[in-house]
């Protein structure tokens, strides 16, 4: 890019230019700069995008590509949960009633497809991922070869002296060794006009030119390539990190959606239940008035009825309010305005025994995940830099040579750089005053016994979370058994308990009750078998064998 120099004068200049002038050299100016700037932006985007995820899809390979491969499968590992759809599942009347004909219909797959591509969060994520290409970017400039030229023009005007007119034109490049020296060149060309009168001949031109060749080398402290690329190497490693992080999150986000779906699902059910355990505490209510009237009951039945029907109203306001408020969060994850109506279709998750051997899990999930496979690298980077902190601590003895041709810049024909010279010499800082090296290096070594200990905790996290993982999944298991026997149990009390209030044996408080039972007794099965759903999933990405697709969808 072009430098302009500003003008200089002497103290007691005096000079008038025309304004005209001015005006003409300060638009030429700024149309020189405006025209190649015009499309600068775009281009410069265009060109950030196409490096950083040149460098992101590199490493993703690297880390990703091959990663079914190397993980392992524990011992008689079911297949991944599933959704399920059919008759008896559809969307409850109330959710479904509520959405209009122009609502967007959403079942699993496409809820998180839908959240993948438009999530807030998820852009979010990818926009961190897509900052550490920036970074590593930038730090892979620096250790390649660095070219600068700048184009400088000066007029000097001084009262009482001759003009001069003088140009330059530098070259220069720069490469880091990997020894840890750096190779750099130059090359200028530079000249100069006097100009003593306004009559011609009286001008006088001097050019010049010089080449030169610089060498720096550290012999002892920042010698070799572990400690002069450490920044190249701790780059490439973050890249790496963040590749790794943003695939849990993938993860741990199409985990969330599934969940946050079948919340909504549920809690539709759930309303659904709240709504026909209204209508029967109403019809109930009707039904024990009528008997009052014929006086087949007492008053104390009616009171009770209408308390039952008060409190089922209750909890039907209260289960609406909380299932709008539901709709309202899902819309937000997935990117949706709240104003937007939507439907989901009829499926609710499936139940699967999913019985695991504790021992192989955890040597599986010691082996396979991403987060452990991170910190394990970085007890790594604790140790390099150890030893990078110990180099720190020797002398400094660098070598430093260069060669060059310069012209003698006295006229014209003396512009080719003819005149050689050289130097070559050795420097030697002697370590009189290694405090903060000293005290770098002994904060290295905490960090490393940190690093060490922090790893065989999580080790550990990790085999405690997984055993406990499978002894909840075995949990809900069993209680899902238990209550579908519950269920069943509740719905055979009712129909016993409708004919014998029917026989007069039992007083309507007591089929009330009976039916309120099993409306609990299904809420509670939903519920246990939306937990049962997520915790497969979890289990999966606590052992390392989730994987999901650009979709968001879990592979089988």
């Amino acid at each position: 890019m072009q430098q302009v120099h500003p003008r200089r004068f002497g103290p007691s200049t005096t000079f008038s230019v025309h304004a005209g002038v001015v005006n003409a050299i300060v638009s030429c100016v700024l149309i020189a700069f405006a025209l190649p700037l015009a499309g600068c932006e775009a281009f410069h985007a265009a060109d950030a995008d196409r490096e950083v995820h040149a460098a992101m899809a590199k490493y993703q390979d690297r880390v990703l590509a091959n990663r079914a491969s190397w993980v392992k499968q524990p011992a008689k590992l079911p297949p991944p949960p599933r959704a399920r759809s059919g008759p008896g599942d559809s969307q409850p009347a109330s959710a479904a009633s509520s959405a209009p004909s122009s609502a967007r219909k959403l079942d699993l797959p496409t809820a998180l497809q839908f959240a993948f591509q438009n999530s807030r969060e998820f852009k979010t994520a990818s926009e961190t991922l897509y900052r550490a290409g920036l970074g590593y970017s930038l730090t892979r400039y620096t250790f390649g070869p660095i070219l600068d030229s700048t184009i400088s023009y000066l007029w000097n005007y001084n009262e009482g002296a001759p003009n001069t007119h003088s140009i330059g034109v530098p070259l220069s490049v720069r490469q880091v060794l990997p020894l840890g020296g750096s190779l750099g060149g130059t090359a200028s060309a530079n000249g100069v006009r006097t100009r003593a009168g306004e009559v011609a001949g009286d001008n006088d031109y001097r050019w010049g030119s010089d080449l030169r060749v610089n060498l720096e080398q550290p012999l002892l402290r920042g010698a070799g390539y572990e400690v002069s690329h450490e920044g190249l190497t701790q780059a490439e490693r973050s890249l790496i990190y963040a590749v790794r992080q943003f695939e849990l999150f993938r993860q741990d986000f199409a985990i969330r959606v599934a969940q946050s779906y079948y919340d909504l699902v549920s809690q539709g059910k759930r309303l659904s239940n709240d709504e026909q355990n209204y209508k029967d505490a109403l019809a109930d209510r009707n039904k024990s008035e009528a008997l009052r009237k014929l006086e087949r009951n007492k008053p104390d039945d009616v009171f009770q009825a209408r308390r039952r029907e008060i409190e089922a109203e209750t909890a039907l306001v209260a289960a609406r309010t909380d299932y709008r408020l539901r709709q309202d969060d899902f819309k937000i994850l997935l990117g949706l305005a709240t104003a937007e109506a939507i439907e989901l279709s009829a499926e609710e998750p499936a139940f699967e025994s999913a019985p695991l051997d504790s021992d192989s899990a955890v040597a599986v999930a010691l082996h396979n995940r991403l987060d452990l496979h991170t910190q394990r690298d970085q007890l790594e980077d604790a140790r390099r830099a150890l030893r990078i902190a110990k180099n720190d601590l020797l002398p400094d003895l660098n070598l430093s040579a260069s060669y060059g041709m310069s012209s003698a810049g006295l006229a014209t024909t003396d512009a080719t750089p003819n005149n050689r010279s050289g130097s070559v010499g050795m420097t030697l800082r002697l370590p009189l005053d290694k405090k903060a090296e000293r005290n770098a290096y002994r904060s290295s070594q905490i960090s490393l016994d940190q690093a060490t200990r922090d790893l065989a905790q999580t080790e550990n996290e990790i085999e405690r979370d997984v055993r406990n993982a499978i002894r909840e999944l075995a949990q809900f298991e069993k209680q899902i058994t238990l209550q579908q026997d519950k269920l069943t149990s509740e719905r055979r009390a009712v129909a016993i308990m409708a004919y014998r209030v029917e026989s007069g044996e039992a007083q309507q408080r007591d089929l009330t009750d009976a039916r309120q039972s099993l409306n609990n007794a299904l809420n509670d099965l939903i519920e246990l078998n939306v937990r049962h759903f997520v915790a497969r999933l979890r289990l999966r990405r606590n052992l390392g064998v989730l994987f999901i697709d650009r979709n968001g969808m879990w592979e089988p």
